[in-house]
Parts: C-alpha cells; structure tokens; sequence
C-alpha cells in the first residue's frame, strides 16, 4: 500500500514535465513593440561606405538563454531605404554612438550577426547569449533623413534538445509510477 502512495511522486514530476514541453510547443509571443527611429541619408554611392547610426545601450541576452528558442523578428516601413543589423556589443567601443545615436563608422566596417545593408526590411534572428547592439543606416540614394518606424516581436519556447529531454524524462517517470502502483508481471523469466 505504500508503495502506491509514494508512486504518486514519479508519476506527478513526470505530468508536470509532458505540461512543460506542451507548453513549449506552444511557446509564449510577446505582441508587437512600435518604436521611431530617424533614417539616416547616404548620399553615397556604396551603401557600405555611408556612416550609420547604432543603439545607446547594450541588448544583454543571459546565458541561461541556452535552454531557450528566442526567435526576434524585426519589421521596418523604409525598408527600400534603411537598413537594420545587429551585431556584437564590443563594436560599442571601436565606434561609439554620439548623443544623437550617429557612429563615425561605416556598415563595411562591420560584421553582422544578423540583417545589415543587404536587408530591406525584415530580420528574423534567433537570439542566443551574449552582448548586441542594433546598428542603422541608409541605402544608396537616401537622401533624405525621415522618421523609420520599426516593429519588434519576439517568441519563445525551450530549445529542441531541452524539449528532447524532457518528453523523455516525462515519459519515464510516468511509467515508473504507474509500475511503481501496478506492477506488471513479466511474460517470461522464471516461473515458481
């Protein structure tokens, strides 16, 4: 009799695991985040050699982020004449922003982790650990410096190994407590 009391143990942690990973699966969005930035001109022929603008603060992802699927997808209405990228937080020192967000680097002096002058538009990024900074600027020919609206979404569920795990951790557990309450004769081994 006890021992179908303390199966209440395996079975419950391994419920709460399958609840988990349904939950990952499912995964949790975060709506959409507006915001206004200005576009910068490049009056230049090479959109790599027009300077750029890059973000006042660092975007700081934990480490912890490792056990997590953090997908960010950035949306911007210039798109045929701005340009969005990210890239590592460290470029913060090489080329630091002024108070007006404006760098005395050019977007050839950069290496990208994600989007860049190549991008018109969209950037769809899966965020892993570590330090960023989001860099702007104009493609060839923009002339004039406008208002860029850009839109922020994010969504996040545990990463795939994580969820590997534990469904199989669940699973076990699970059929341990079940074992553990009703235990299931062997069809073959010794007979008495």
């Amino acid at each position: 009799m006890m021992v179908r009391i303390l199966s209440v143990l395996p079975f419950t942690v391994g419920c709460i695991c399958v609840l988990l990973l349904l939950g990952s699966l499912i995964g949790f969005a975060s709506g959409e985040r507006e915001d206004e930035i200005p576009a910068i001109p490049c009056v230049g022929i090479d959109t790599a050699d027009c300077m750029t603008g890059m973000s006042e603060s660092d975007l700081e992802v934990p480490t912890a982020f490792f056990m997590l699927d953090v997908e960010l997808d950035i949306t911007w209405d210039r798109g045929d004449e701005a340009w969005i990228g990210i890239v590592d937080a460290s470029y913060a020192d090489t080329c630091p922003p002024d108070e007006n967000g404006l760098t005395n680097c050019t977007a050839s002096q950069y290496e990208f982790i994600a989007g860049g002058p190549d991008t018109t538009g969209e950037i769809n990024h899966g965020l892993s650990p570590g330090d960023l900074r989001f860099v702007t600027g104009g493609h060839a020919g923009a002339a004039t410096l406008d208002v860029n609206s850009i839109t922020t979404e994010w969504s996040v569920s545990l990463a795939f190994w994580f969820e590997v795990l534990l469904a199989i951790t669940g699973v076990l557990l699970c059929l341990s407590g079940m074992h553990m309450a009703f235990p299931v004769q062997p069809f073959f081994g010794k007979r008495e």
